[in-house]
């Protein structure tokens, strides 16, 4: 879903929106500070519905625009399509976002920021006498595929992912259930753990991998499922994945997560249209 554009009167946002539902174009008006803003789902009829309001801009009255409205209610707002999840502001946070960050919390406050060799060293892909070995987790201590994820070293650390775990994991389960995110941070954490192990060995922890497992998840949905009501403004794709290539240049991060998570996510939210694509 992208905005193709503005425009600055309510009756003629409503006269287009008809308009381009009657030439197939699925789209949505969102009044924002006295303006409406025109979001188009499919990106394949992006360049025609920009032709289509650059034409109807210079003569919004003219009569092929005069398209009557469907029947229905008088309560029935202008637009029908499923409201957009922005990626930000929210007060009720569904449970499973909240548990997983007081376990962040915890965990990092109990291993003192990684301070206490025992209790991190219990909780990494791999001590540190096993950094690259795979034996402590073929030994039954299966555990290690995910508590990495809940270590964290510094306040700023935590600080970051959990506040981007909040927003980004609170929205996924709003909309898709605690179900959902559940499987999502379980899959993204193991995998994108195993990433960074085998590119760097067992010594990290941190949220980072999830949050951009999830922050591609929502990227894909927004791109490829419209409809089910997740947006993804392009200023926080930016900062996100310019974010990630700057790490690349620092020492002590854990990049193999970084990329694997994203990977994950991604591949977990453009999954079913693929899959559609694929068998139709």
């Amino acid at each position: 879903m992208r905005k193709i554009g503005v425009i600055t009167s309510g009756a003629h946002a409503e006269r287009f929106h008809r308009y381009l539902e009657s030439r197939g174009i699925q789209n949505r008006i969102d009044e924002q500070s006295g303006n409406w803003e025109v979001w188009v789902y499919d990106e394949e009829k992006i360049p025609d519905a920009k032709q289509e309001l650059a034409d109807f801009q210079s003569s919004p009255d003219a009569k092929q625009y005069s398209v009557a409205p469907p029947p229905r209610p008088a309560a029935t707002p202008v637009v029908k399509t499923a409201p957009r999840r922005p990626i930000s502001r929210g007060s009720d946070r569904p449970a499973v976002t909240t548990i997983i960050l007081m376990l962040m919390i915890v965990v990092t406050l109990g291993t003192d920021f990684g301070e206490n060799q025992e209790r991190t060293s219990a909780l990494l892909f791999s001590p540190p006498a096993h950094n690259r070995d795979w034996t402590p987790i073929l030994q039954g201590e299966y555990w290690r595929l995910i508590t990495p994820i809940f270590l964290h070293m510094s306040i700023i650390h935590i600080l970051f992912n959990g506040y981007m775990f909040w927003m980004l994991g609170g929205v996924i389960e709003q909309v898709k259930g605690s179900r959902t995110l559940l499987m999502l941070v379980l899959s993204i954490g193991v995998l994108s753990n195993i990433v960074q192990f085998l590119t760097a060995g067992g010594q990290f922890g941190g949220m980072s991998g999830v949050v951009y497992g999830l922050f591609g998840y929502i990227w894909m949905r927004a791109r490829f499922l419209p409809e089910d009501g997740f947006y993804m403004p392009r200023e926080i794709v930016i900062q996100l994945v310019v974010w990630a290539f700057i790490c690349l240049m620092l020492d002590q991060i854990a990049n193999g997560a970084h990329f694997g998570g994203l990977i994950v996510g991604m591949a977990i939210g453009a999954f079913p249209r693929l899959w559609r694509r694929s068998i139709s």
